[in-house]
């Protein structure tokens, strides 16, 4: 993204006909409508009539998301010395002003201790500023102009370069200090969630919920904040269909009352308010069955969170627990649609890999993916040693508890597997695609050697736990590189 003068947007927008202005708008990566800029002239007139230095003006970035989060700003503008921050409303609360500046405020800390958080309201010609106790004032135009003039600012090739999503992108799991101490926000999609999820369980004796996301929308963010946010007033349980992992267990240390399916047997629910039933699309249709009966007879509250597509073997697809769970009577459904962790390049490269037909998505190539190939696996068990080391998460197929098989020749046992990442996210994924993967006749990508779990569904999961980079270490597989090379381009 490229930064502007606003004086530049502002008569850019009054002189040329709209599909000039387009392009123009276009080459700087700015996505705005007609209202917007409306708004924006407004401000920029107060701006001039204020201070009339075209230098005030210039380099803003206007309407910049942070990359896989969707994290925007409306105007931001970089300095060594500090960061200003201006969101332009035609309309709105104080409560609302101050609630998304002082998100606002939590974002751009990150990168520079210093931060001025505005927002300016066209209708009033209103400007309010966030102050250092997280409280609004009014504020006059002449205190922004004379800030924007003693700002040193820095020159970028995109403020990409500034933000590191890992910050902002937190797991229950993987950063889970951070959950518990609420070092995090939920995207307006998951807060609306929450709300009506919420109100059912407080407006009623019982109820069944359902919450669906697929990987990267944060699903389990959402769950377990919703489990946190009712721990004070609700005797809650979270059932998690898998083995639990580290950050269950330090939820668990923290008072959490977590228990992995295999140890939620007899299902007596009478001094539970609330079950969460995480990673749902596992969960045997016995024990499904058995929940249901316990809970409408001791008029237990229910959330099943889960996703259809992270089945990891044939049996549990065949279950259809999602079909069963649209089936309860009263049934509340939430779904997330909005992807919040996963980088658009490693997503759009996911589809193609899967399904060799999909020739129609492009993928910029930005450099968070990457390919090896070998073809002598003893080396491969070397060089998954050696990235190891480097802060690559090596994410390997589970094995079968009773017969060797092929994908164990090369994999390391203290590489995580399949079933023991499931809810969880690392910044740098490095999976391996050997030569019994290919494509079958319908273009979807198959497993051609024996396993007990399901290959192709193992190696979606291990790939979609990525936030930042992935690497495909194939071995003796020139179908698989020759489709990758020529996605990339």
């Amino acid at each position: 993204m490229k930064s502007i003068n606003l004086l530049s947007l502002y008569q850019g927008h009054n002189s040329l006909p709209s599909s000039e202005f387009k392009y123009f708008t276009k080459h700087y990566e700015i996505e705005i409508n007609d209202n917007e800029l409306a708004d924006i002239k407004v401000f920029v007139n107060e701006m001039f009539s204020s201070l009339p230095f075209i230098s005030i003006f210039n380099e803003f970035y206007v309407g910049y998301k942070i990359q896989h989060i969707s994290k925007e700003f409306d105007l931001l503008r970089f300095g060594s010395n500090h960061i200003i921050n201006i969101e332009i409303k035609n309309t709105s609360t104080e409560d609302k002003i101050k609630k998304q500046l002082i998100r606002n405020k939590y974002y751009l800390s990150h990168i520079n201790k210093v931060i001025h958080n505005y927002c300016f309201i066209a209708t009033t010609k209103t400007l309010y500023q966030l102050n250092p106790f997280g409280n609004l004032d009014i504020v006059p135009i002449l205190s922004l102009t004379q800030l924007l003039t003693s700002q040193n600012l820095i020159k970028l090739n995109s403020p990409d370069a500034l933000f590191n999503p890992s910050d902002y992108l937190v797991s229950p799991f993987n950063s889970t200090q951070k959950f518990l101490y609420g070092q995090y926000f939920l995207t307006g999609q998951q807060e609306t969630i929450k709300e009506q999820i919420s109100k059912i369980i407080s407006n009623s004796s019982t109820s069944f919920t359902s919450l669906t996301g697929g990987a990267g929308t944060g699903k389990t963010l959402l769950t377990y904040d919703i489990v946190k946010s009712l721990m004070g007033t609700m005797r809650s349980i979270v059932v998690h269909c898998g083995q639990l992992n580290d950050g269950h267990h330090s939820l668990i240390k923290a008072g959490w009352n977590i228990v992995s399916i295999r140890n939620f047997r007899n299902y007596d629910l009478t001094n539970v308010d609330l079950v969460v039933v995480d990673e749902t699309q596992r969960i045997y249709a016995s024990q499904f069955e058995q929940l249901i009966n316990e809970a409408t007879s001791k008029n237990t509250h229910c959330i099943f969170s889960y996703d259809r597509l992270q089945t990891l073997s044939r049996s549990e697809a065949h279950t259809d627990i999602e079909g069963k769970i649209n089936a309860i009577g009263g049934i509340h459904k939430h779904s997330l649609s909005d992807k919040i962790r996963t980088n658009k390049e490693i997503s759009d490269f996911i589809k193609v890999l899967f399904d060799s037909r999909r020739n129609n998505i492009s993928i910029a190539n930005y450099g968070n993916i990457d390919f090896d190939y070998f073809t002598d696996a003893s080396n491969v068990k070397d060089y998954i040693s050696l990235i190891s080391s480097e802060g690559w998460e090596v994410l390997r197929l589970t094995p079968s508890q009773y017969n060797n098989e092929h994908h164990e020749s090369y994999s390391q046992i203290h590489s995580q597997n399949s079933h023991r990442v499931i809810g969880q996210e690392f910044d740098n994924v490095a999976v391996v695609i050997d030569e019994y993967f290919s494509y079958g006749s319908n273009g979807q990508l198959t497993y051609n050697s024996r396993t007990y779990y399901d290959s192709v569904k193992m190696l979606f999961q291990n790939i979609t736990r990525t936030r930042k980079k992935l690497k495909l270490i194939i071995i003796g597989n020139k179908q698989i590189l020759n489709r990758c090379l020529s996605v990339m381009k």
